[in-house]
């Protein structure tokens, strides 16, 4: 019975002496001459290198070896115990990193914030997962030629519906001995870990998918602030001057009064809170001296709650029962960008919260010439009487644009001690 080998192209049957393909016309490598020769090299290359017993550790350890080797095959058995391997370190990874890493942004260029610890998180998972990716992307290429198809037929995961559906059927199909035409085998191969040109692209495929994450994440932040604020800014701003109205035609010892019952509960957000007790505040705080424009706080209100309520989901989950309300008035007298709702609070009793997310949204680019204003909300994760917080330290941050290196005073930090008597 003669023997064959397979065109190094197009895959069909040739005699082992033919030195072209007639279907194709692809020249083909010269054979040895020897019988002994021909037996090895049919053993060599029929079928692909795999251990005595594939598992899920073997397959992971040849997947992790093999992770920018393109031309050459891998079997059924081993690439679907690779691809459970991945998919369970995938499933760890976004349990353990992922959720938290797509919770909030890393960083914000403008105005320029980084989160020094969530940047390091972010970089760790979108490293370990584009590892996976690649090294799933490879092995799939691989177990196409072991079925005796061109790596091209990837391309099809650009079909919709259908392009997957097919890949997944090569991807199942047995082994073909027409696929050691695919085998390039270098004499002495480097592994991957010693080729600087590997590392140089998971380095930007990282940065790529983290930059990825990290707009996701702010875009996902900011549509969250932006429907609970649109819902709750006008019953706030109600609020807001129907207090001020009340309080004007009052006198001033009514307007500090401890026991200040004019409402039951609070909005913040899409959430109701009962009220068990509240005092008001009227503070004179004034700021004219950064670039034209003025801030002001003219009330403080701090709330207990009737019970505990809980803010935040996920790792920022946190229970609390007191509310502190600021009132701020800005006028820009001219082009600035404030944000007074990433302020942070500190109180007398030792407590620094930030800006709760539902506060209202009246600050960020403005005008020259426009006035702004809203509430500032401020959880307490524990209060027992509207009486112990006497003092809050209120810090938030403010700039505006120049082409002035030399102007210090583009950036502006606020920082203000209020007292409550």
């Amino acid at each position: 019975m003669s023997e064959t080998k397979y065109c190094i192209n197009c895959g069909k049957a040739l005699p082992t002496n033919a030195t072209f393909c007639p279907f194709c016309g692809a020249t083909q490598d010269k054979v040895a001459s020897t019988e002994d020769q021909n037996t090895i090299t049919s053993e060599q290359h029929n079928t692909p290198n795999q251990p005595e017993h594939v598992n899920m550790w073997t397959a992971l350890k040849l997947g992790m070896r093999q992770t920018f080797t393109w031309s050459q095959r891998i079997t059924r058995p081993q690439y679907w115990w690779l691809y459970l391997d991945l998919v369970l370190i995938s499933l760890v990874l976004t349990i353990v990193l992922g959720i938290r890493a797509y919770s909030y942004p890393a960083f914000i260029l403008s105005p320029l914030h980084v989160n020094v610890l969530q940047t390091v998180l972010l970089l760790i998972f979108s490293a370990l997962m584009v590892w996976t990716s690649v090294m799933q992307f490879t092995a799939s290429a691989r177990r196409l030629h072991d079925s005796n198809r061109s790596a091209h037929y990837l391309w099809f995961y650009l079909l919709p519906l259908v392009g997957p559906i097919l890949i997944i059927v090569f991807l199942c199909q047995r082994s073909e001995p027409a696929g050691k035409r695919f085998d390039r085998l270098a004499s002495q191969p480097k592994p991957w870990t010693h080729k600087w040109w590997t590392w140089c692209l998971l380095v930007l495929l990282t940065l790529g998918y983290a930059a990825l994450i990290n707009i996701t994440a702010r875009d996902t932040a900011m549509d969250a602030a932006l429907t609970t604020t649109s819902k709750s800014a006008t019953t706030n701003s109600d609020d807001s001057y129907s207090d001020s109205d009340s309080e004007e035609s009052s006198d001033s010892t009514d307007y500090d009064s401890d026991s200040e019952s004019d409402s039951d509960s609070i909005t913040i957000g899409d959430d109701d809170i009962d009220i068990a007790d509240q005092k008001a505040y009227s503070t004179s705080f004034t700021d004219s001296s950064w670039a034209k424009s003025t801030f002001k706080i003219d009330k403080v209100t701090v709330y207990k709650t009737d019970g505990t309520y809980t803010s935040g989901s996920g790792n920022d989950k946190k229970d609390f029962n007191g509310v502190v309300k600021v009132h701020m008035s800005i006028h820009a007298g001219q082009d600035i960008s404030a944000y007074p709702t990433q302020a942070k609070l500190s109180t007398n009793d030792g407590q620094q919260v930030e800006a709760d997310m539902d506060s209202d949204d009246f600050d960020g680019d403005l005008n020259s010439g426009t006035d702004s204003d809203g509430n500032l909300y401020f959880v307490l994760s524990k209060l027992s009487s509207v009486k112990d917080i006497t003092s809050i330290r209120l810090k938030w941050d403010a700039s505006y644009d120049t082409d002035d290196y030399d102007d210090d005073n583009a950036y502006k930090t606020f920082d203000t001690t209020l007292n409550l008597n």
